[in-house]
Formats: C-alpha cells, sequence, structure tokens
C-alpha cells in the first residue's frame, strides 16, 4: 500500500498530478518535488494563512508650509514564508 503523501500527490492511474492541483502541498528543491523524499506541506489550521505579497513602506515627506505629503517610492521589505512539512515514510536513503 502506497503512503498518504503518495495519495495526495498522484491520480488513481499513479500519474503525478499537475502542478496546480499541488500547488499548496508540495514545491521543488533542487529540482526535485519534495514528495520525491515522501514529504508532503501540511497546515495546522487546515488553511493556508499568507499575505499576499511582501509588506511595504511607501517614503514619503511632509512639509509645514505645504499640504500633503511628497511621494519619493515604495520599499519592499523581504518576503517570507514558513512551511511545516510531514512524512509518513521517510528514510534516511
Amino acid at each position: 500500500m502506497a503512503p498518504h503523501v503518495f495519495y495526495a500527490t498522484h491520480d488513481g492511474s499513479r500519474n503525478k498530478l499537475p502542478e496546480y492541483k499541488r500547488a499548496f502541498i508540495s514545491f521543488s528543491f533542487g529540482g526535485k518535488d519534495i514528495e520525491d523524499f515522501g514529504l508532503i506541506v501540511t497546515f495546522g489550521s487546515g488553511w493556508l494563512d499568507r499575505s499576499a505579497s511582501a509588506e511595504f513602506e511607501d517614503l514619503t515627506s511632509s512639509y509645514d508650509i505645504l499640504d500633503g505629503e511628497t511621494y519619493h517610492g515604495t520599499h519592499f521589505r523581504p518576503y517570507t514564508l514558513s512551511l511545516t512539512l510531514a512524512t509518513d515514510g521517510m528514510t534516511e536513503k
């Protein structure tokens, strides 16, 4: 009997599901999909909970003698993503 990771990432004919169907439970690492190692992404809450983009900050200046602000640009902070991986049969190999 195949492990649950296999069933979550393959169809009934044992073909790997297309990427869009594995988008939230899989990713590639070093050119290999993580399910090839027996790993899958899990969500403790049962839902993917993350922001759609990195946080950003508008760079502006305010002056006492002018109304409003002067816009200089936008600074994006690094986008981070933390994932919890689970396995149902990973070995040292």
